[in-house]
């Protein structure tokens, strides 16, 4: 059985998970991390046309990708090499997103032995961040990498589903 990363697309809202069957390109993934503009005026759409339905200060924006490993593993399967392709297409290339810092975050469901799933989610979210410094280019002093284990469940209601294993990329802002 393999391990998988579940894909929830949201950016401060929460979106359709319409990426759960796909991999989502590099333009969408542009479009979910790129900084927030918004509107202080309710129902105001933001700067990638997304509605405000309330006047809240804007939020970092970060999204929840389906980054498949082998199983047990940090080895990344063809699948989430290419979704890994796309990350790094979009951060190297959507202009919204030059120098800006990103956190890239490693989650796992409750399964198994707490101390295991922490270092399981830290090795995932590393092997994405060499994969995007190695493979495309992108800039190490810009990309941090961190694990939470089991601690950040998506559904804490569900602790072993599968919707919890997820790698979040997180923009940070500028340097």
């Amino acid at each position: 059985m393999k391990r998988m990363l579940v894909l929830v697309a949201m950016v401060a809202l929460p979106f359709s998970s319409a990426f759960a069957t796909e991999i989502p390109s590099a333009k969408d993934i542009g479009d979910r991390l790129a900084p927030l503009t918004r509107s202080l005026v309710p129902g105001a759409p933001d700067t990638r046309g997304i509605t405000n339905t309330e006047a809240v200060p804007d939020e970092a924006p970060w999204i929840d990708l389906e980054i498949n490993f082998k199983f047990d593993s940090d080895a990344l399967t063809s699948t989430g090499l290419a979704l890994v392709g796309n990350v790094g297409r979009a951060l190297r290339y959507d202009p919204r997103l030059a120098g800006v810092r990103m956190r890239i975050e490693g989650h796992t469901d409750a399964k198994g032995e707490a101390y295991y799933n922490q270092n399981l989610s830290e090795r995932r979210a590393q092997t994405v961040r060499n994969a995007l410094i190695n493979s495309y280019g992108c800039d190490p002093a810009l990309l941090e990498s961190i694990g939470f284990g089991e601690t950040r469940l998506l559904d804490p209601s569900q602790p072993e589903d599968g919707v919890n294993r997820r790698v979040r990329i997180v923009n940070l802002g500028g340097r």
